[in-house]
Order: C-alpha cells, then sequence, then structure tokens
C-alpha cells in the first residue's frame, strides 16, 4: 500500500513539474528580455519609457512580426496587418503583452497532444469586449476550447483590477504540434500563461485519455473524451 501512494504522489509531481507557467511578473521584466522583431517600430508618441510602456507600430505587408522573450524563444506573439498599424502592440515590461487589435496569433511552438494551455488575458480598452469565438472555424489552430465563454468583458466592467481590467482564464487543448491561437474583436491582454499539465493535476493521475483518429466520409476526425473534432480543433 506504502508503494501505491508512493508512486501516485510521483505521478502528481511529475504531472505539476511538467506544466511550463510564464509569468510576466517574473519574466520579461526588462524591455531587454524581449526579442521585439525586425519590422516593429517604437512609437515614441505613445510610449511611457520612464512608466514601463513600449508601444510599438508596424508596416503593411503579408509577413507578420515576432516578438517573443528571450527566456522563451517558442512562444510568438505575431502581429501583422494589410496597412501600416500604429499602436499594434504593446509591451509593458513585468505586466504583461497587448495585442493593438484583433490580427494578433498568439503562437505555442511544439506542443504535445493533449496539453492544458491556459491564458490570464483581459480586454485591451473599455469600448469592446474582446472574444476568442471564431465563427469560422479557422482558429485556434492544433487545438480546440475547453472554455465554452471565450468573451472577455470589456475594461471597467464589473470584477475589474484597480486600472479596470477583468481578468480571465481561458482554457484551449492541444491536438499536438504548433497552436496558433486568436482573438477577432479588439485585441487584449496577457499576463501569465501555462502549457503541460492540468493545474489541478491531482484530479487527472488516472485521466488522461488518448485522442483517436479517423477518417469519416474522407475528412479527419479526432475523438476525444467522447467528443469529436476535426483537424482544426473545430467541435461537430
Amino acid at each position: 500500500m506504502k508503494k501505491i501512494f508512493l508512486f501516485a504522489a510521483a505521478a502528481i509531481a511529475a504531472l505539476t513539474v511538467n506544466a511550463k507557467v510564464i509569468d510576466f511578473a517574473t519574466v520579461g521584466t526588462s524591455i531587454d528580455d524581449w526579442n521585439i522583431g525586425d519590422q516593429a517600430t517604437l512609437n515614441t508618441a505613445n510610449s511611457d519609457v520612464e512608466a514601463g510602456k513600449y508601444v510599438y507600430d508596424i508596416p503593411g505587408g503579408e509577413d507578420p512580426n515576432i516578438t517573443t522573450l528571450k527566456a522563451e524563444p517558442g512562444i510568438e506573439f505575431q502581429t501583422k496587418n494589410g496597412a501600416k498599424k500604429e499602436k499594434a502592440f504593446s509591451i509593458y515590461p513585468g505586466k504583461c503583452f497587448e495585442f493593438g487589435g484583433k490580427n494578433g496569433i498568439l503562437k505555442i511552438v511544439g506542443t504535445k497532444e493533449g496539453d492544458k494551455i491556459l491564458l490570464t488575458v483581459a480586454a485591451k480598452g473599455d469600448s469592446k469586449d474582446s472574444d476568442f469565438t471564431d465563427g469560422t472555424g479557422a482558429f485556434p489552430k492544433n487545438a480546440f476550447a475547453v472554455t465554452e465563454d471565450l468573451v472577455l468583458p470589456k475594461k471597467g466592467s464589473e470584477g475589474g483590477d484597480e486600472q479596470g481590467y477583468v481578468w480571465r482564464v481561458i482554457e484551449f487543448e492541444s491536438l499536438g504540434g504548433d497552436v496558433e491561437i486568436k482573438e477577432f474583436i479588439n485585441g487584449y491582454r496577457i499576463k501569465a500563461l501555462q502549457i503541460g499539465a492540468e493545474e489541478h493535476a491531482v484530479n487527472n493521475v488516472n485521466a488522461a485519455v488518448k485522442a483517436e483518429k479517423f477518417y469519416r466520409n474522407g475528412q479527419l476526425v479526432i475523438r476525444r473524451n467522447g467528443v469529436e473534432f476535426n483537424a482544426l480543433g473545430v467541435k461537430f
């Protein structure tokens, strides 16, 4: 019996260790900790360097500007626009990264099938809610949303912090490989993300279920825990 308890404890510990937590309060605390990307230029009129606010513009074009943390190059903050866009994204070292509009994509490179992806996020401004729901089914790529309500209440809504931002944790699950997550309304702030084991790993020691993949009528179907998804991670 003692061996069984030791094995269970080791399994829980392993799940917890396997989770990668990136908290911008402790990672990326200086602007020098970030690779900004070659296309972006500092918007000096809207930045306040002394207050720790760095705002960037990007040129128009097909290629995205890719910003990363030097310590976490596998987490990409991609921004692009058809025409030049001012205030495309902002960095608040030690606080958060902000996508300035709906064209931002968060890319997580090299995930494993079944990885949980938890984002701590808030709507960018006080004029509109933000929403990760994609009516076309194109996003998220190589993942599906576990959280059903993907709307972030606008700044100033009930439950906001001292600045009015309403922070939520939304969850996705990877189908393996590179995952891309997009918001479709207004842009958003992100201050932390977790990749790997679930936050409450103790509940999942015996719950891991491998995804079943098969073809139906020529279309790839992925079944996990009795729920079916297409190759993009969209529920049938």
